[in-house]
């Protein structure tokens, strides 16, 4: 089965009443090269996801260095940087340094069936949309399952961070690309050389229109 990394984390954060957390921080150099850090904490039922009975159309989650390496080896101008991966409890806290030679790499890195991110690039400056979670996607879910996820995992956050040379933008957005204003996003710098936003995951699957992060450099 291919291995897929983010937006597909969202996909199957709370089957089987798991969760996951995730940090995306991104660090862009002038000349379009820099690299993405991200940090992941996951339940050890969602790293196993893949082995249970009729879950075989769900995405694998990357768990190991060698499914880190097998994933970015099939992105050109894209290359693992660092891996380290330890035991937190009921977790597994996991993170990866990814360094990407181009903005084109660094999208790949973020959606690598770019089936789910929105991009327009201009030589060095640019914009991409990464669609998380869309309606269709989000009616899925069933309500009292998420209801007893909340309940249990009140620390499970996405966070985003993007840093460049120049000022940048940060727009949120719903599954089809329109800019939202959600209550539940905190810590939102939406200008300047370092932008970011945080929500936690329930709140993020709650979103009945879907939710996406637009970011312009």
């Amino acid at each position: 089965m291919k291995k897929s990394l983010i937006p597909f984390f969202v996909l199957i954060m709370v089957v089987f009443n798991s969760c996951i957390g995730l940090k995306i921080d991104i660090q862009m150099n002038k000349d379009g090269s820099g690299k993405v850090k991200m940090e992941y904490r996951i339940s050890q039922t969602l790293s196993n996801i893949g082995n249970f009975e009729g879950n075989e159309h769900l995405p694998v989650i990357p768990v190991g260095r060698s499914d880190w390496q097998r994933t970015i080896s099939r992105i050109e101008g894209a290359r693992l940087s660092s891996y380290s991966s330890s035991k937190k409890g009921p977790d597994t806290v996991t993170t990866v340094v990814i360094n990407y030679s181009n903005p084109e790499a660094l999208i790949a890195i973020l959606d690598p069936a770019l089936k789910n991110t929105e991009k327009n690039i201009n030589n060095n400056s640019g914009s991409f949309n990464l669609i998380l979670s869309d309606t269709e996607l989000n009616s899925k879910y069933d309500k009292n399952l998420i209801e007893s996820a909340r309940k249990m995992f009140t620390d499970y956050n996405f966070t985003f961070t993007f840093n460049a040379p120049s000022s940048s933008t940060l727009t949120i957005t719903d599954g089809t690309g329109s800019q939202i204003s959600p209550p539940s996003v905190k810590d939102v710098i939406l200008s300047g050389r370092r932008v970011s936003m945080s929500i936690g995951m329930m709140d993020l699957i709650e979103c009945d229109d879907g939710f996406g992060v637009r970011v312009n450099w």
